[in-house]
């Protein structure tokens, strides 16, 4: 019953969410729609932004775990950003209503894990360090999420094929050149 309490508020805050910004909804808001008490709330989650940490986990998790990039950081990339144009009026109501300091936090930790996974797909055998590998991705996330930022602000409307060839065409092999040692100079 528990993980059915859990999904019900889960689904019934992103619900609200499409309806109204963040910072209009409240704990009251939630358990009156979703016909819980308050107490079942706060026995899931401390608050609402532990809820959208929650959220925001398990659809990262989804769009990287459900549909492997083998290989392929574009793939990653243009599956996020087709989710966040799915969910628009989520993203629009979230976005305006968290410190910007937090969004990039999330958005990091996930990207993050795109480009981890990736430089982990070319490390099959080249036991590249991980000091190496980490900083890969850290690098390029901030890259990405200055990205996808951008384009979330500019209200998701360039295509996201389009804005994935533009990163392809400036990264091509770039990513995969810095793992192999082939772009590096000594």
């Amino acid at each position: 019953m528990a993980g059915f309490t859990k999904k019900e508020i889960r689904a019934t805050f992103l619900e609200l969410l499409e309806q109204k910004p963040l910072s209009k909804i409240t704990v009251k808001n939630l358990v009156e729609a979703c016909g819980i008490n308050r107490n079942t709330f706060y026995y899931h989650y401390r608050d609402l932004y532990d809820l959208i940490d929650d959220i925001f986990n398990s659809e990262a998790d989804k769009v990287l775990f459900q549909n492997p990039i083998h290989g392929h950081w574009q793939e990653g990339c243009l599956q996020s950003m087709h989710y966040l144009m799915d969910h628009r009026m989520i993203i629009h109501n979230v976005f305006n209503s968290i410190e910007l300091e937090s969004i990039k936090a999330y958005l990091l930790r996930f990207t993050r894990k795109l480009l981890r996974t990736f430089c982990e797909s070319i490390d099959k055998n080249k036991n590249i360090p991980n000091s190496d590998k980490e900083f890969i991705a850290r690098f390029y996330s901030h890259a990405f999420i200055g990205t996808f930022l951008d384009w979330i602000r500019g209200g998701m409307d360039q295509p996201p094929e389009e804005v994935i060839g533009i990163m392809v065409r400036m990264l091509n092999g770039s990513i995969y050149d810095v793992l192999t040692g082939d772009g590096l100079t000594d």
